[in-house]
């Protein structure tokens, strides 16, 4: 059996915010230099009171579309015009810290995102959990199994 039985053990934290009044080109360059696809989105005078979630295909969507003839220049310049407020998803599902991973994997398949904010028992930020945090978990899980069977 995992040690990593609970969201909390298996999330990232501190997780990276935006706010509302952010421009799109500043949360794109955070989502490319981190290397990340989501940010959850925080009150401005709450940090860890979630209001949203912007997604890296959120912020593709609101480029202009490839086929255009515009560069890639023009295109940050389009989205330093927008804010995060303008396109972010209000409507976010989000997980306790204290849920299991099975439970949190179920609920991301359902409402097929690909990472949720964590919360605590009073509602506060306090993590992420990801696809990728879930696969990174199955292969911990998975990979003891496998070397004892080659054996």
């Amino acid at each position: 059996m995992s040690r990593y039985q609970y969201v909390r053990d298996i999330m990232a934290k501190p997780v990276l915010t935006t706010t509302p009044d952010t421009a799109l080109n500043v949360a794109l360059g955070t989502m490319l230099q981190k290397r990340i696809h989501r940010l959850p989105v925080v009150d401005s005078s709450n940090p860890n009171k979630v209001v949203g979630i912007v997604t890296e295909r959120n912020l593709r969507l609101a480029a202009d579309s490839p086929f255009l003839e515009e560069s890639a220049q023009e295109v940050l310049e389009h989205l330093a015009k927008h804010k995060v407020g303008e396109i972010m998803r209000s409507s976010v599902t989000t997980v306790t810290e204290d849920a299991s991973i099975v439970e949190a994997a179920k609920m991301m398949r359902v409402s097929n995102v690909g990472g949720v904010p964590v919360l605590d028992k009073q509602g506060q930020l306090v993590g992420i959990i990801t696809r990728t945090d879930m696969i990174d978990h199955l292969i911990r899980v998975l990979e003891p199994l496998d070397e004892g069977q080659r054996e």
